[in-house]
Formats: C-alpha cells, structure tokens, sequence
C-alpha cells in the first residue's frame, strides 16, 4: 500500500511537490532580507525549522493512504503549523501567507469538501483575529482589514474551488477508468473460462466455473452442487477458505432442498445457521437443469456488494449452462458418430470379407462331404480355391484396418494438429514457439494425446498472455515407459509460492493442467521467479498401445 501511494504522489503530485519548497524557498528568501521582525540569526533559526517541519510533513503525505485518517491529520497539523508560522511572522503581513496554499492544495485535492472547507474557515477566523487584536498597528476596523487583503482571501477561495473542480473531474476519470478496467478483466475472465471449458472435459467443467466464482466475487468462498452427480463424492465442489464442516452442511441442505433448488428461476439467498449467508444461483439450460453454483456472502461487502455478485453469478450461470450443453451435445455427436463408422465397417466388412469367408466356409463343407468321391486333381485345385480366397479375405481386412490406423495409412494427425496449433499461436501472437519431438507418438494412447495437447496449449497460451514471453521451447520425449514434456519461455516470471497460496489469484490454467496430469498418475512441477521466465516439466508413466493383433495381420500378409 505504501509503494502504491509513494508512486501515486510521486506522479500526479510532483508539481505540488514543487511548488510547495520553490514557494517555501522564495518566502523564506523575502523574510531573511526585510528589515522588520527579528534578528536575523533567529530568522534563519525558523526557516530552518521549518524546511525540517516541511520534510517532515511531505514524508507524511507519501506514506498515508489516499483521504485516510492518517493524510486528514497531516493536513491539520501543516495548517497549524502554517498559524503558529504567522503568529511568529507578523500575521496578514508574513511573507509565509503563500505558504498556505500548501495544506488547502491537499484537502480540496484528497479530502472532502466539507473538511477542506472548516479547514479554511478555521484559518480565516484564525488569521484575521490574530491580526486584528495583535497586529494591527494602525488600529484598522475589521472591516478596513478585511477589505484590505481581500485579495488574498479571494485567491485562496478561486484557488481552492479550481482544485475542488479539478480534483472532482479527475475522481470521474478514476472512477470512469476503474471500470473501464473493470471491463477488460470481465472479458478477460471471459476469454479465460471459454478457453479453459473448451480444452476441458465435462467433469471438471464445475471445478473451472466455482474457482472463477471466487476469482470474479473476490470473496472467499465459492461453490458448485451438481444435481446429476448423485452418488458421486464430488457432487459439491468448493472452492476458497472453507470453515470446518460447511461442506457437509451445504450438501444436505440441497439435497433437502433439491426440488425447490430446480424449480428455482433467479438467484436466492440461503442461510445457515452455523455459517453465514450464501447467495445462489441456478445454472439452467433450453433441456435441463444442471445445478447451482453460488459463493458465501461476507457480512462486510453483503449491502453494497450483492446487486453485483447477482450480476457476476446471473453472467457465470448462463455462460456455464451454455458450454455444458454444448458438451452435452458433442459427446451426443461423437457417439452418432461413433454409431456411423461402426455401421460403415459393418457394412464394408459384410460386403467384402463375410463374402470371402463366407466361400470358405462353403467350399470346405462341400470338400469335407465329397473328398472321397472326387479326383486328387479336384481336391487340389477346390484347396487352391479355398487359399485363394483366404488371401483375399486379409487383404480386404488389413486393409480395413489400414484405413481406420493413422499409423498404418502414413498418417501423423495428431503431431501435426500439435505442430499447426503452435504455429498458429506463433504467427497470431509474433512469438517464436520451437517444438522437438522425440519417440514415436502413435504409441500415446487418444487420452495421452488429448492431455498432452491441452497442457501445450494451456501453458504456451500462459506463458504468452500473463509472461509475455518472445521465446517458448516445447520439449516432448515419448520413452518406452513414460512420456515427459517440458515448456520453458523467457518471460516475465511470476512467484510460485505466493501464486499457488492464493486462490484468488492462482492460474485456472495451472489447477488445469494438474488436473489432467494427476488423472493420468503423472507428476508436474513448476519452476519461476519474477524475471527469469518459467520452466513447466511433467512426466506421465503410460502402457503403449497393443499393436500385437495387427502384426500379425500384417504377417498374414
């Protein structure tokens, strides 16, 4: 906080700043040479205690917090300061009477309107009454007084509106650019959940949606109940700071309240007794209802906060029940699929090697009935028939099986769809993307393949978006036993510890990849730091594929 407001008043304040020891300066100079006042030893005694006093007070300024106690106080102990200076000056005609632009810079530009106000009122009946009782000399009226310096008092009035009017337009623009920010990181979050669902299966779809709940709500608990997860021990997936037993609890209160939950159109806020408030929000799609998803209302932000996690949720829910019914209806449309081909090969095998099979048969039926009523000639040339249409019958079959294998066929689908996806990244970000492949990945079951390719997505996708890297290195080594992938860029680096310690801030991309990592009894570590880049390394142990029906397929041949 301290760094934040340093580089706050070190920016926008660096003319006040200025302006405050070149005024101190040239005032200083004028009460040194006037005849009138002091000596001068104890002139320059009380410029300098009050170079120091001002030092002092500007150190204040840059450790407080923007309009907290700590710059009000400030404020008040530089106007008092800037009295007694006067009263040891000689009143309206001190040469420090500029110096109080200082202090009224500062509230009409940080505090309310109010207090810079009675701050101003005080130092006007302040300053008038010490000289009119203690300094007037020529025994004017008030009234002669007041209109004698009414041009000061009117610079310090324009003075202080303009800042209040300029402090105000510059409190919009803050507040205008807060939420443009605000914006970006929605889309961001956007783009993040699509990217993150669509490189995820449909199970860890709750997982993805609960933790950007936290990440959106910024509060410190979130959830995702899955009404089609019954006797399923993930049923409620939780996210954040969990009190102990809440888990329990929350589960039997949706399993109690299961039938009200679907019926339910619009957000709701149940209460348990034990721990608090919690807002809830359903996730239903055109066909189904899915479930809730919800977050726990804090006490503290719970007025002024929950119109907007209404928002947020209303934004997740929809989003949610969008991509699972997409995946819904994929997985539908991979197994029509799957139903298609497999009626195809039916179809193919059936008017091709059935036939074949089905002469074979035949003709030794028919041999075995008549081998002892026929010639030697016969018999060999009905054999030599039957070989015949054996060989047939393995062509036609290996060259099924030809056809549906990558490997067999030439084929290299899935390095190469690796291969483009990187290439398209490199082209559409300008970054330089190396990938090295050693082994031969047609021996990577489909389930390998599909986690390796959503880890050198998520992680090239990472190491660009947040590390801004120029250069990533994609390193995959596919052994007899294991398969190990390393991604290594040159960006900016970030803390491991403190990144994965916070869930709020912790990478949906990093829980991700762990995700698939450990589904598949692998390990995964990640090495960084702030400007030394980031090194992803991961081993999977893995039974290559049994191609031992199709050699000898292949030796038949």
């Amino acid at each position: 906080m301290i760094t934040q407001m340093r580089k706050m008043f070190s920016g926008e304040s660096r003319v006040f700043y200025l302006y405050r020891f070149i005024s101190l300066a040239g005032t200083s100079l004028v009460y040194a040479i006037e005849d009138r006042g002091p000596p001068l030893g104890v002139k320059i005694g009380i410029i300098l205690v009050l170079f120091i006093f001002a030092t002092w007070i500007t150190d204040m300024y840059t450790q407080s917090g923007k309009a907290s106690r700590t710059i009000k106080i400030t404020v008040g102990l530089e106007m008092t300061g800037m009295m007694v200076l006067h009263l040891l000056s000689g009143g309206m005609d001190s040469p420090f009477l500029w110096c109080v632009f200082n202090p009224a810079w500062m509230a009409a530009s940080y505090l309310s309107s109010a207090y810079c106000w009675f701050m101003m009122l005080s130092y006007f009946l302040f300053i008038t009454a010490f000289s009119y009782f203690f300094a007037n000399g020529q025994m004017e009226t008030l009234g002669s007084m007041l209109l004698s310096e009414n041009r000061f008092y009117l610079m310090l009035l324009f003075m202080t509106l303009t800042i209040q009017l300029l402090a105000g337009v510059k409190n919009r623009l803050e507040i205008a650019n807060a939420r443009t920010n605000e914006s970006m990181e929605h889309m961001k979050s956007l783009y993040q959940i699509v990217e993150a669902a669509t490189h995820s299966d449909s199970e860890n779809l709750k997982i993805i949606f609960a933790e950007f709940a936290l990440k959106l709500t910024k509060l410190r608990m979130s959830f995702f109940w899955d009404v089609n997860g019954h006797a399923k021990p993930d049923q409620l997936i939780t996210q954040g700071v969990l009190p102990i037993g809440i888990e329990t609890s929350l589960s039997e209160a949706f399993d109690m309240q299961e039938a009200e939950l679907r019926r339910l159109e619009f957000s709701r806020l149940m209460s348990l007794a034990e721990y608090g408030d919690f807002l809830v929000m359903p996730i239903r799609s055109s066909t189904r209802f899915w479930g809730v998803m919800g977050v726990k209302i804090e006490p503290a932000s719970y007025e002024e906060g929950r119109q907007g996690y209404i928002q947020q949720l209303g934004f997740l829910s929809e989003l949610c029940s969008v991509i699972l019914e997409r995946h819904q209806l994929e997985r539908i449309e991979n197994q029509l699929m799957i139903i298609e081909e497999q009626n195809r090969i039916a179809d193919e095998m059936h008017d091709s090697v059935s036939q074949y099979i089905f002469g074979i048969v035949y003709a030794v039926h028919s041999l075995s009935r008549k081998w002892k009523e026929i010639s030697r000639e016969q018999i060999k040339e009905q054999l030599q028939l039957i070989q015949e249409s054996s060989v047939a019958a393995s062509k036609e079959l290996r060259s099924t099986i030809y056809s549906l294998s990558s490997r067999k066929n030439g084929g290299d689908f899935w390095i190469t769809t690796v291969k483009s996806h990187l290439d398209s990244v490199s082209k559409l970000h300008a970054v330089k993307v190396n990938l090295h492949v050693t082994g031969d990945d047609h021996r990577l079951h489909v389930n390998y393949q599909k986690a390796l390719f959503r880890i050198i997505s998520e992680s090239t996708g990472n190491a660009i978006r947040h590390g801004h890297s120029t250069l990533i290195k994609v390193e995959l080594r596919i052994k007899p036993d294991e398969v190990s992938l390393s991604v290594l860029d040159n960006g900016s680096g970030f803390s491991v510890k403190e990144r994965l310690s916070d869930p709020k801030t912790v990478g949906l991309g990093v829980n991700n990849m762990e995700l698939l990592v450990q589904s598949l009894g692998g390990t995964i570590s990640i090495q960084s730091a702030q400007g030394k880049g980031t090194h992803i390394q991961l081993t999977i142990p893995f039974q290559p594929q049994d191609n031992k029906e199709l050699n000898e397929l292949q030796m038949m041949g």
